[in-house]
């Protein structure tokens, strides 16, 4: 009988251990959601440089300007999840006044990051984040009702915690999520973001350009644009 005890008081025991053990994807997860960090109060800026390029005059223009992201508020829907309300504001320089420009929405859960830009719900993120994997950032929006430029999109994670300094500004952990890439002999096209640990978004690149000399190069595009975010200020 004492052989009996002894062997289910050790039974017991392991279930216990077990039991307490952290679930490792799920504390990886966790973790990988402070790319995404949302709290009502935090706000970034960034600074915009849109470069222009026009085919008939054959000439670019840059606009040089700053854009702020702030949280202003949040909502449980009825599932239970928190949905944060982002207002968005621009100005030409520090010496002038934000202007709101409009207000955009975003929300975190276990499995993924989304954030709804002009009315367009787009998966920012996925949990956990590897190297490599790729996933349907655009599976909420209708390509078929006038939207067809955000067809086939892929989007893929690289240098996942990659340390990066940005307008002076240095990140120990960072993640590249390339949304859209493709390049051939007129067009080029990239969509690509990169995220920082407990920061959020840290840097963004919008470029839709094209030329009909091949044998030019892409420094001098003839039509299109080149839309550059980069952060400025946390807060």
């Amino acid at each position: 009988m004492k052989f009996n005890k002894t062997l289910a008081l050790l039974f017991l025991s392991s279930v216990i251990i077990f039991s307490c053990k952290k679930d490792p994807v799920a504390t990886t997860v966790n973790q990988d959601q402070k790319y995404f960090p949302l709290q009502v109060g935090r706000s970034i800026v960034y600074t915009v440089d849109s470069i222009h390029f026009n085919d008939v005059t054959m000439t670019s223009d840059t606009t040089h300007f700053q854009l702020k992201e702030e949280i202003s508020s949040s909502f449980y829907d009825s599932a239970g999840g928190e949905t944060f309300m982002i207002s968005r504001y621009r100005r030409m320089n520090d010496t002038l006044n934000w202007f709101e420009t409009d207000e955009w929405s975003a929300m975190v859960n276990k499995s993924r990051a989304e954030k709804t830009e002009e009315n367009l719900r787009f998966v920012k993120l996925i949990f956990p984040i590897a190297d490599g994997i790729s996933w349907s950032g655009n599976q909420y929006i209708d390509t078929s009702n006038g939207l067809a430029n955000y067809s086939g999109w892929v989007y893929r994670y690289s240098d996942v915690h990659a340390g990066k300094i940005l307008n002076g500004l240095s990140f120990d952990s960072t993640v590249t999520v390339t949304e859209y890439d493709n390049e051939n002999l007129i067009e080029k096209d990239l969509e690509m973001e990169v995220y920082a640990k407990n920061f959020g978004l840290v840097y963004r690149i919008q470029q839709h350009v094209s030329k009909q000399d091949v044998s030019a190069s892409w420094n001098h595009p003839e039509k299109g644009t080149i839309v550059i975010y980069t952060v400025k200020e946390i807060h």
